[in-house]
């Protein structure tokens, strides 16, 4: 009976165990949270390099994996382009997470005039 109750429990646990790893989100976000936390903590080149690559991989991969592009992948990218001075890539990225998301198109607006303000000065 002891034994029973054992594998029983064991079963439970192995269950709950694998319903708790599946991720059923409609996103694809990679190492996203690695990445970018790595570079708050630890603002270097390298880990910016690391985090630009990881958007990158996301845009990449998301098909792939037949999962979406979170909102915000484009406009962090964007960001992160105009701080490279690289304008026309980041007003591209802009322009596909207005695509993707238009319910983003005021705010991104809003940040694509400002990179051009930037730009003029």
């Amino acid at each position: 009976m002891k034994a029973i109750k054992i594998i029983t429990i064991s079963v439970f646990a192995l269950i709950l165990t694998a319903c708790a790893a599946n991720n059923n989100s409609i996103y694809y976000w990679g190492s996203y949270s690695a990445t970018a936390y790595k570079l708050k903590s630890e603002p270097t080149a390298e880990t910016r390099a690391k985090h630009k690559a990881e958007l990158q991989n996301i845009i990449a991969q998301a098909d792939a994996k037949n999962k979406r592009i979170p909102p915000g992948i484009y406009a962090e990218l964007a960001m992160l382009e105009a701080e490279d001075n690289n304008v026309s890539a980041a007003l591209q990225y802009f322009e596909q997470e207005k695509q993707l998301f238009p319910e983003s198109s005021k705010i991104i607006e809003l940040m694509q005039s400002s990179l051009r303000k930037e730009v003029k000065q």
